[in-house]
């Protein structure tokens, strides 16, 4: 590299990092260059413990080929860790699941759609339909959360006490849009959903027992959360006794 053309780089360097565009490596690599030129998100992301995986899923949240490998790398972390953090990292990869298929933005951005929820429940499913195709990463992601979460029993209530209402409420509604993904067809699956058929896929029916436990939060704290209303609509809960 010629000198001129060495200083010209340095100083273009300069003024991003002035005008504070380096808030993160991360954020640089995976958005800001061409397709050619970034970097893998494997090699970008650390290994993920209990004290870094809050502020990787933030960093990666704008990303979703990002936020599927720290969930990749969250299903690594469990493997290993103790009881507390386990369910503290399992709580985290709820929030890494809805940004790897993007369903918690896409929620976000629709708040005008889901305002008639209340109204009318086919608000919801049609929200949902409407946007299946849309969605990244759907089925590595459930294949993701069905390799973290456990079943239920007593570490499945350790991980759902550490867990947001609204945070469950999206996991279980991306666990549907994979599963009704891989249908012929995804509209009549979601239309058509029992949430208490004996013979709901394993997936499924995770998703119905994290809805129901999200309602059990919303029913507790007397919120009146669109993100409820979606799963009344979505045909995901059941009773809460």
């Amino acid at each position: 590299m010629k000198i001129h053309q060495y200083i010209g780089v340095l100083f273009f360097l300069g003024l991003l990092a002035s005008g504070g565009l380096f808030i993160s490596c991360t954020g640089f690599f995976s958005t800001s260059l061409a397709p050619w030129a970034a970097r893998d998100p494997a090699s970008t992301i650390p290994a993920v413990n209990a004290n870094n995986v809050n502020d990787l899923v933030a960093l990666s949240e704008n990303n979703p080929d990002m936020s599927l490998e720290v969930l990749n790398k969250i299903t690594d972390a469990v493997q290993d860790a103790g009881e507390e953090d386990v369910s503290s990292l399992r709580a985290a990869a709820l929030q890494a699941a809805a940004n790897a298929s993007s369903l918690g933005p896409t929620l976000l951005n629709k708040a005008g759609d889901i305002s008639g929820v209340i109204e009318d429940p086919d608000d919801a499913r049609n929200l949902i339909i409407d946007t299946i195709n849309d969605m990244p990463n759907l089925e590595a992601t459930r294949d993701a959360l069905n390799s973290i979460l456990p079943g239920e029993g007593p570490a499945f209530d350790a991980f759902v006490e550490k867990a947001s209402a609204d945070d469950l409420a999206i996991a279980a509604a991306v666990l549907l849009a994979a599963e009704a993904k891989g249908e012929l067809d995804s509209g009549d699956y979601i239309n058509h959903f029992n949430p208490e058929n004996p013979n709901l896929s394993s997936s499924a029916a995770l998703a119905v027992s994290l809805a129901t436990e999200a309602s059990k939060k919303y029913e507790a704290s007397d919120s009146g959360s669109r993100l409820k209303e979606i799963l009344d609509g979505l045909n995901l809960t059941v009773p809460v006794s």
